[in-house]
């Protein structure tokens, strides 16, 4: 009756765990492109199956490619290695190509090539884009809501957050003379205009300040309407 090696048993368990570290790294790496690019809206990104096949990509083609190495070098059974192409995978391995082809006669002919930083920057363009689609669904969502408000409520909020912003110069966000601009634009209806003091407002302090916002609106709407 054949029996099993304890030690091969705890070698591919050890190569397996340092396996899912290198992965591990790599999906850091899918999380902070998701801050820089979504930056207040991270948490409502990363509940989306676009952010999640984006660290899942990395945290794969980490995995893969550790396994691939410890396959090769033997000596890459640890987990400095596995750090190391965690590491690597986002700055040096990503950056790399597989050539499937070289034509004898170079004159009119292309190599034929597989280059991983093409396929990567397809696949995190559609992860951006499934990203996108569900947070501006939200976004006009919460705009509708808000547009019930008058456009002097939404003016007066957003000055006031601009003015109030401790971090406004070290952002660079505009000072309420843009505010100012909105107000006294022409050739724009005032829901358009309700819609870009919206856009000031999450873009710089987060849906929550908006939600404080409609939360506010609705007390002083019950209160005067008990008071009535």
């Amino acid at each position: 009756m054949p029996t099993t090696d304890p030690n091969m048993t705890l070698n591919l368990a050890t190569l397996a765990g340092y396996g899912l570290l290198a992965g591990l790294i790599s999906a850091i790496w899918g999380f902070s492109e998701i801050i820089g690019k979504f930056n207040l809206d991270t948490w409502r990104a990363l509940r989306t199956a676009g952010a999640w096949m984006l660290i899942g990509v990395n945290f794969l083609a980490a995995l893969l490619s550790y396994l691939l190495v410890a396959a090769l070098i033997p000596s890459a059974n640890a987990w400095g290695a596995a750090i190391l192409v965690g590491l690597a995978w986002p700055t040096v391995l990503r950056n790399t190509s597989i050539k499937l082809s070289q034509p004898i006669d170079n004159q009119g002919q292309k190599e034929a090539m597989v280059r991983f930083e093409e396929v990567y920057a397809r696949i995190q363009n559609l992860a951006q884009l499934m990203i996108n689609g569900v947070l501006t669904r939200q976004r006009l969502a919460l705009a509708g809501e808000l547009s019930t408000l008058s456009l002097k409520t939404l003016e007066r909020h957003a000055r006031q957050a601009l003015v109030l912003s401790p971090l406004q110069e070290e952002q660079k966000m505009p000072d309420d003379s843009y505010v100012d601009e909105i107000m006294q634009r022409q050739n724009i209806d005032d829901t358009i205009k309700k819609t870009m003091l919206i856009a000031i407002m999450y873009n710089y302090f987060g849906r929550d300040t908006l939600n404080d916002l409609v939360k506010k609106e609705r007390k002083d709407q019950n209160s005067a309407g008990a008071a009535a």
